[in-house]
């Protein structure tokens, strides 16, 4: 099989469709329980420490094992297995959340839902191999399409069944969801690259050293820093506060999680085609850092969900881009290790994210949350101005 675009083989087309389905069953396997886990892990330890902790678990394992994931799929010029072995993880995830009855075994379970999300590494790589180089940006953007679609629906519906049947059925959901997904997987077909990677680690240092791979990593890790603190952290605990139910959590979520789908759509497609690279991060992460200071100055929850909207369409603008700009510049045989040290640089935002916010929140109160992460979102504004090539490397 070679490279193709959508309009290629039969094959590649079902594919492409089969890996859509797998996109949405291995994110909604894990955001199903999202917008109840820190209010829930709250409930169970009683600290908004222990509830920045546990979020921080899911970056944790992702900051560990994505490069090694990355430089182990290279070598083996694999990535099918891996994604199998996502849903694994994710139904062991479910598994042990519906075990869990103190904040050790909650940290554990989403640690393990972090290396469920690991094998995205590969799963993005094989994605992109059904598509030409130039057309890198474009492929993650749909790809991102789908597993926004996913966080949309697996959110709301999360919050709603939680506070139809209790706090513990979206993790059954999610074990359900995470078996259908494994026999799907089995049937993707795997784009090999021509060579396998013999990169020793001296080598796979010198890829993680490539300059726009390191600067889109750095702009992740702030935005990653700010999603999971604020958006899947301590809105939520936010929310609570102005009188949020179940159902409410799951709503404030799909605010966020709609517009980051149409921002994620449109960032690497339409937008790029009229707007330098430059330009869109620097919009995206300017939203963000509003959005976030406007946050604890909200006393309605209306009001909360339109700060969200703004939020989630800031964050659908640069993630996607980034994702895209971190490997357009590396060759096939290189992309999964490349990909790996994106994702797991970034995933110390997700992980200190959360856990440095929770010590701000315990230490200064829940608006100190805002005010740093909303700092850290105008310094990705400004990183972006001044180290992103102004010309747009638009796509055909």
């Amino acid at each position: 099989m070679t490279p193709t675009d959508l309009s290629g083989p039969l094959a590649y087309r079902s594919s492409i469709l089969i890996s859509y389905l797998c996109t949405m069953l291995l994110w909604g396997a894990v955001y199903i329980y999202m917008p109840i886990l820190s209010p829930y892990t709250k409930m169970v330890s009683g600290s908004l420490q222990a509830a920045g902790l546990v979020m921080g678990a899911y970056g944790l394992s992702q900051m560990i094992l994505r490069v090694p994931l990355g430089i182990l799929s290279d070598r083996m010029r694999r990535r099918k297995p891996f994604i199998v072995l996502g849903f694994v993880f994710d139904g062991l995830a479910n598994l042990g959340l519906i075990l869990s009855g103190s904040t050790g075994m909650l940290f554990l379970s989403v640690f393990t839902s972090g290396i469920a999300a690991s094998m995205w590494v590969p799963f993005t790589v094989l994605f992109s191999s059904y598509f030409p180089l130039g057309r890198i940006a474009r492929s993650m953007s749909f790809i991102m399409f789908f597993s926004r679609l996913a966080q949309v629906c697996a959110n709301y519906s999360g919050g709603k069944i939680a506070d139809a049947w209790g706090w513990t059925i979206p993790f059954y959901v999610g074990g359900g969801l995470s078996f259908l997904g494994l026999i799907l997987a089995l049937g993707i077909s795997e784009v090999r690259p021509e060579k396998s990677s013999d990169l020793s680690l001296t080598k796979a240092l010198q890829v993680g050293r490539n300059r726009m791979l390191l600067i889109s990593s750095f702009l992740c890790i702030l935005m990653q820093f700010s999603n999971f603190a604020v958006a899947y952290g301590f809105s939520p605990i936010f929310a609570q506060q102005l009188g949020a139910s179940k159902a409410d959590l799951g709503l404030l979520l799909f605010w966020y999680l709609l517009p980051n789908l149409a921002g994620t759509l449109l960032s690497g497609t339409f937008i790029r085609r009229y707007l330098a690279d430059r330009w869109i991060l620097t919009v995206g992460f300017l939203l963000i850092a509003g959005a976030v200071f406007c946050i604890p100055l909200t006393g309605r929850l209306g009001t909360l969900f339109w700060v969200q909207a703004i939020n989630g369409t800031g964050v659908g603008l640069v993630f996607p881009l980034l994702m895209g700009l971190s490997i357009q510049s590396i060759p096939r045989e290189q992309q999964a290790t490349a990909m790996g040290f994106f994702q797991s640089l970034y995933a110390v935002g997700m992980s200190l994210g959360p856990i440095l916010s929770g010590f701000f929140a315990q230490q200064w109160g829940l608006s100190s949350v805002f005010v740093l992460n909303g700092l850290l979102c105008l310094l990705g504004a400004f990183f972006s101005f001044m180290k992103i090539p102004s010309a747009s490397r638009n796509e055909s």
